[in-house]
């Protein structure tokens, strides 16, 4: 009867071996699923070094340490110059950003305005590129710019450099370009 004790416990130490390695496992791979910080209905502040800052809006922030990404929704954001004038605001319906470049990729109903110029863009996909400083759409992502309050041009393939607001497209859909 020993022997028989002693190979269950054996077999129940391999047993809980093999379980506490699975829990271990899995306990790693949720903590990159979790947030480390959520924030909802929040106000998000970035500053960008010698950039005016960036504020964010959003119905939840999830911060990823780890992951060096955030995870935006329902995002409305806005920039200001030095004098306090609006320069840059629009929304997403969401976004995903990484924390150590400040790229970003917006999706659904995107709308991003700059000021005082009156130049807005409107897609459901965009890229944010924070090194260049530009807006690139994503395959054949239909992008539409208003520009001069009355015209516009939809074209796919577009980047756009907000600081000089020069706008390029791969193909034009629709709209004349006016010098």
């Amino acid at each position: 009867m020993g022997r028989r004790l002693l190979l269950g416990m054996i077999i129940a130490m391999f047993f809980l071996a093999s379980c506490s390695l699975s829990m271990e496992q899995e306990m790693a791979s949720r903590s990159f699923e979790l947030p480390d910080l959520s924030l909802v209905n929040a106000t998000y502040v970035l500053d960008r070094g010698s950039e005016q800052p960036l504020h964010v809006v959003a119905g939840e922030i999830a911060i990823y340490d780890q992951l060096h990404k955030a995870v935006i929704t329902n995002l409305s954001f806005s920039q200001n110059d030095a004098d306090g004038n609006l320069i840059l605001s629009g929304h997403a319906d969401s976004a995903e950003v990484d924390t150590t470049t400040h790229d970003a990729t917006l999706q659904g109903s995107i709308r991003v305005e700059k000021q005082p110029e009156e130049f807005v863009i409107e897609a459901e996909s965009l890229n944010w590129l924070g090194e260049e400083q530009q807006l690139v759409s994503t395959g054949d992502t239909q992008v539409t710019v208003w520009y001069q309050n009355d015209k516009q041009v939809t074209g796919i393939g577009m980047t756009a450099t907000l600081d000089t607001l020069t706008i390029t497209f791969k193909q034009l859909v629709e709209g004349v370009i006016h010098q």
